[in-house]
């Protein structure tokens, strides 16, 4: 019998983590939680998801107050408040919640996301742990952040849970959207136009690729600031033919089951859950050593790996994918959708999540 309530806040956020937060709180009452969801308007693009608007702001101002005084009014009667990301970790910590308080922290602070306000994100993210009366790091590299520092020893490592991806288009209409051919050769990668996703790589692959596999398209689904340079950067190369920025789609499953590959080129992650759908849905998958990607691919046997930067070695990677026989691609779906279900089960990673709050409503 569910008879415990936890409050998901849910800060700043995009794609995955939201997918990750709604999928938590779906699956939690098998765990004997029940969960509702809090954060600032619009953050989950559907009010009906939203149990409770929790304004999480990016920085000091008016809205800390307005966002306090909401997140204890949204906590009242809940056992926890698990809130997801820096801002709302640190909101959660400043509200004086009389329940205790588990923070995930899904991404660490890069200099090339936070810019000039980097250090300082940088101290208040190595304090959260002294702060919380549990951590969640999404991944080793994550959990390995917090080494030496204070409440080191309640950091617990847990990948984030998603949604098992499920097209809604036929990859034929898909196609047909994005004005691909049938038969033209499809690379899709699915990411915010940002520095972290190192999409110039991508592009300067393509150069290369399309000498190797002509006709290839190569399809960028997502939004974000870096459209305006990526647009520069594929005139510069007189790629328009070859690169299309897609923009954001409703539910990227679509553009990920019609490819033929699917790339991931970032220069760092957490838990890449494209990655784990675009193997979910037995697609060849082609991405960089970064966050949990190791464990879901064996280079060769479950997909393909390739370094950070490397734009040559990206562009073979993705020519050597496209040419795959069959039989060398079913054996890779096959070993890829292994992969994930053994690294990402959903039941054992929400149960693992439900513990930390058994954990930390006992002590």
């Amino acid at each position: 019998m569910v008879d415990r309530r936890v409050l998901q806040l849910l800060g700043p956020s995009t794609g995955g983590i939201r997918r990750h937060v709604v999928e938590l709180a779906r699956r939690l009452p098998e765990h004997g939680w029940t969960a509702t969801i809090a954060g600032s308007a619009g953050v989950l693009g559907d009010a009906g998801l939203l149990d409770h608007v929790v304004p999480v702001p990016s920085g000091p101002s008016r809205a800390l107050l307005n966002g306090r005084r909401a997140l204890r009014a949204a906590a009242v009667g809940v056992d926890v408040v698990h809130a997801h990301g820096l801002k709302a970790g640190w909101l959660a910590t400043l509200s004086g919640l009389d329940v205790p308080l588990v923070v995930t922290v899904h991404n660490l602070v890069l200099d090339e996301a936070a810019g000039r306000s980097a250090g300082v994100l940088r101290v208040l993210e190595g304090r959260l742990p002294g702060r919380a009366a549990a951590v969640v790091a999404v991944s080793p590299g994550i959990g390995d952040r917090f080494a030496g520092v204070r409440g080191a020893e309640r950091v617990r490592v847990v990948r984030p849970v998603g949604p098992p991806p499920v097209p809604r288009r036929p990859a034929e209409k898909v196609r047909v959207d994005l004005g691909v051919a049938p038969d033209t050769p499809l690379v899709v990668a699915v990411a915010r136009l940002h520095p972290q996703k190192d999409l110039p790589t991508l592009v300067r692959a393509a150069a290369r690729l399309r000498e190797r596999v002509p006709g290839v398209r190569v399809v960028v689904v997502g939004e974000g600031p870096d459209r305006a340079p990526l647009t520069d950067l594929i005139a510069e190369l007189s790629l328009e033919d070859t690169v299309l920025l897609a923009g954001a789609s409703d539910d990227a499953a679509d553009e990920l089951a019609a490819a033929d590959v699917v790339a991931m080129c970032s220069l760092w992650e957490s838990g890449p859950l494209v990655v784990a759908e675009a193997l979910a849905l037995g697609r060849p998958v082609v991405a960089t050593p970064v966050g949990f990607v190791p464990e879901l691919i064996e280079d060769g046997v479950s997909g393909r790996l390739v370094p950070v930067g490397d734009a040559f070695g990206l562009a073979r990677a993705l020519g050597d994918a496209l040419a795959d026989d069959r039989a060398t691609a079913a054996r890779m779906a096959a070993a890829g959708r292994a992969s994930v279900q053994g690294v990402l089960g959903a039941d054992r990673l929400v149960g693992d999540v439900a513990h930390v709050y058994d954990e930390v409503t006992s002590r």
